[in-house]
């Protein structure tokens, strides 16, 4: 069985996977800047920054397979930039240095705005978070043979904080009626819950491809859409300012055929049910 390090394993994503890990009794190592201590026999835990290389390299060298969660949208923005810049060098330089399969999570978000795309449609990222995240890609295929890349669509799941669904959700349990938007209402996402992408990760790892997959979810909602279902389902109305400008990055159909073909998953998550599960 794979000993599995997890980058990043204090966020949604990084929580999310190490404990699927452990659920699985795989070994896990669970590294991030500040991730406490675990009395769990199947985890260790390691608070350490990935710009220090030197420490990095001595852990990864421990682990056949390294999950890159790192690179969320950070203030200032230029602790993201260094990020998926000189601590993804680090990350590539220790993985390749012990022969380590890297997983790298990326985003959707590299495509920009698109009726259509496919692993294999022209990258045009619209935001600083999407080009960096693209940078990070360019690093790892131009340097490593052994990696697969997750274009992942918007994450939900327990504990989220951020996010469209998060920041809802924040403002209804703190009875927040006002809630503002950057653009008109129209901004669409693909729903992916953090359960769903745990357990494709660990189907990927048994195939150890060089390759870049689209993973989404089933739920495709623009911000109107949610806001109303989470309306009904919790019986509230929020007073809602729409800034009067079209959003960017919308992608009308993702295509992730290629993943589904690959490992055959059948996701067990929507929006409606998760908020359900969540209410007061």
């Amino acid at each position: 069985m794979y000993k599995i390090l997890i980058l990043g394993a204090s966020g949604l994503l990084g929580k999310s996977l190490v404990d699927y890990f452990v659920f699985n009794n795989f070994k896990v190592g669970a590294l991030s800047r500040t991730y406490a201590e675990t009395k769990n026999e199947l985890v260790n835990s390691y608070a350490i920054n990935v710009l220090d290389y030197d420490h990095l390299e001595a852990v990864i060298a421990e682990y056949d397979v390294v999950v890159n969660c790192i690179g969320q949208v950070t203030n200032p923005i230029n602790g993201c930039v260094v990020l998926n810049s000189l601590g993804m060098k680090n990350i590539i330089d220790a993985v390749k240095k012990h022969d380590s399969y890297l997983i790298h999570f990326s985003t959707v978000s590299v495509y920009g705005n698109s009726p259509y795309v496919t692993e294999d449609s022209p990258v045009n990222p619209e935001t600083t978070y999407a080009t960096i995240k693209y940078f990070a890609e360019f690093q790892i295929c131009q340097s490593l043979e052994n990696f697969t890349i997750l274009r992942v669509s918007n994450l939900y799941g327990k504990g989220q904080t951020k996010g469209i669904l998060g920041y809802i959700s924040r403002s209804y349990y703190e009875n927040k009626k006002e809630i503002f938007f950057n653009n008109d209402g129209s901004l669409k996402r693909y729903y992916l819950h953090i359960d769903d992408l745990s357990a494709i990760v660990e189907t990927i790892l048994t195939n150890r491809l060089k390759v870049i997959y689209n993973v989404i979810g089933n739920d495709f909602l623009t911000i109107k859409q949610l806001v109303t279902l989470f309306e009904r389902i919790f019986n509230y109305s929020f007073s809602i300012s729409y800034e009067p400008k079209k959003p960017i990055e919308n992608i009308e159909n993702i295509d992730n055929s290629k993943v589904i073909d690959a490992i055959a998953h059948s996701f067990k998550n929507d929006v409606e049910s998760y908020l359900k599960g969540i209410e007061k």
